[in-house]
């Protein structure tokens, strides 16, 4: 792992008296509607996951949010003391490589010299980011690559690389693109748990799902079986009739996963243009409180929601 770039700004955990939303057993569609109050639901079947630990945040739909997603549930965890490393597996130029600022040297390498270099290293491609803790593996559009060209063993690559990595990293976040090939299956296969982005604005989004399913229920079956689906975030949340009803239909396809509403930013393109995560743009939103207790739900479980 380069260490070129000292990193100066650290990520702070969030102060206790903020709106977090409720932790519930169960997604509510009883109560009437004026009354139902919006929670983060936890199954009493829900396992938080042990470190080290690769989480990958997938959909093959764009515009779901996977990117923020796994941004801010990455600061999230380094608040909490933890090493991160965020992984940019999606070709679009517009995604955490140009997001995230990184001390990458103009010629050094990236993502898509894992697939195609049998000498490099996931140390050779991750980089120190400006905030503590925090460092990123970027990629650029010649990504493309791999899907184009299907390099032997692809979907296995940084599954290889990611098992045998001893570089102090705790969690590894991979941020996947907007399809179902041979980035987002090389994904599944290294990871522990998948997140899965959803907007609560959009029904079309959970019928979309059923593709992803199946290619999880492929990778489960074979090269990955201790794959499991650790959360789904309703990103966008308002509260609506509509939100009610997706967060039902993803409650009960993922019955042992945590569902997160997080909330709408209206200051998260913003943050974007400025190239700043939006936990330091407007540390004060709710969509960050509520990635900061999914974060910590996920690794930490019930009651540990809120980085201390």
């Amino acid at each position: 792992m380069r260490e070129t770039q000292s990193q100066t700004v650290q990520v702070q955990a969030l102060p206790d008296d903020l709106a977090f939303l409720d932790i519930v057993d169960e997604w509510d569609t009883t109560t009437p509607y004026h009354q139902w109050r919006v929670g983060t639901v936890v199954p009493e079947t829900f396992l938080p996951g042990p470190v080290p630990r690769v989480i990958a945040v997938a959909n093959q739909k764009g515009g779901t949010g996977k990117t923020s997603t796994a941004l801010e549930l990455a600061l999230a965890l380094v608040a909490r003391g933890l090493r991160v490393r965020l992984i940019d597996a999606d070709p679009q130029a517009a995604g955490l490589t140009h997001w995230l600022p990184c001390a990458r040297p103009e010629d050094g390498p990236t993502l898509v010299d894992l697939y195609f270099d049998l000498k490099r290293t996931i140390q050779d491609v991750t980089y120190p980011t400006p905030y503590e803790g925090l460092y990123l593996v970027p990629s650029l559009p010649d990504l493309d690559d791999v899907q184009a060209r299907n390099p032997v063993d692809a979907q296995n690559t940084l599954r290889h690389h990611l098992r045998k990595a001893d570089d102090g990293i705790d969690v590894t976040i991979i941020d996947s693109g907007p399809s179902l090939g041979t980035l987002t299956v090389s994904a599944l296969v290294a990871a522990h748990d998948v997140v899965i982005p959803v907007q609560a604005s959009s029904g079309l989004d959970v019928v979309g799902m059923s593709a992803l399913n199946d290619t999880i229920e492929v990778v489960q079956a074979r090269p990955n079986p201790e794959l499991r689906v650790a959360a789904v975030v309703l990103t966008d949340f308002e509260k609506s009739t509509l939100a009610r009803e997706i967060g039902d239909a993803v409650a009960q396809a993922y019955p042992d996963a945590l569902i997160v509403p997080a909330r709408t930013s209206v200051k998260l393109g913003s943050a974007q243009l400025q190239q700043m995560p939006l936990r330091f743009f407007d540390p004060k939103a709710t969509a960050v409180m509520d990635y900061d207790r999914a974060a910590g739900l996920l690794l930490l479980g019930r009651g540990q929601g809120a980085a201390a």
